[in-house]
């Protein structure tokens, strides 16, 4: 995610518009694969894990990023501690969850958005930070109720009419992020 840190405020609205409309694209014509993948993504195992890898990887990132004061001359065992923690966390939490690591992963990687978007001295980059604060707060939802995830989902799933709907919402947003990112950025 250090690449978001390169990246221009534009392409980064580009990118999450792009995956928005791939995502609500393959939700669409393949609505039996999407499906399955939602119901399927709370208790998966390797979905966890590696969620749970990005987490620690930036969760380190941000650490050595960050001024400690007095503790800045521990930071090299940073290195130490984030591996440890990630085997901690896939082999002695019983309910590591992907919903959680999305959880933590959604807080970490609005770091990296709302900085380049508050620094890019664009118009409107108060878009993409509300976009990314919200993340936050979707992902505080996560990592402290991980069944939210299934129930978010499950209304959604069992009405087509309304899941069409919001695939398609996702595909307008994703596109209005596009041009977000193609004409003011």
């Amino acid at each position: 995610m250090g690449i978001l840190f390169h990246m221009s405020l534009s392409e980064i609205t580009i990118l999450i518009g792009g995956l928005a409309i791939v995502i609500a694209g393959v939700g669409l014509v393949r609505a039996d694969l999407l499906r399955g993948v939602i119901r399927s993504f709370p208790r998966s195992r390797y979905a966890g894990w590696v969620l749970a890898g990005l987490c620690c990887w930036l969760g380190a990132r941000e650490a050595l990023l960050m001024n400690m004061g007095g503790l800045n001359g521990y930071k090299n065992f940073i290195y130490v501690l984030a591996p440890l923690v990630f085997i901690g966390s896939v082999t002695c939490l019983r309910e590591l969850l992907a919903a959680r690591a999305l959880g933590g992963l959604l807080c970490l990687i609005a770091v990296p958005i709302t900085q380049v978007a508050v620094f890019s001295d664009r118009p409107y980059f108060q878009i993409i930070s509300a976009m990314a604060y919200s993340w936050v707060v979707v992902g505080i939802v996560f990592l402290m109720a991980p069944w939210r995830f299934r129930q978010m989902h499950q209304w959604l799933l069992e009405y087509e009419e309304l899941y069409r709907f919001a695939l398609g919402m996702k595909a307008l947003v994703g596109a209005g992020f596009i041009a977000l990112g193609l004409i003011v950025y």
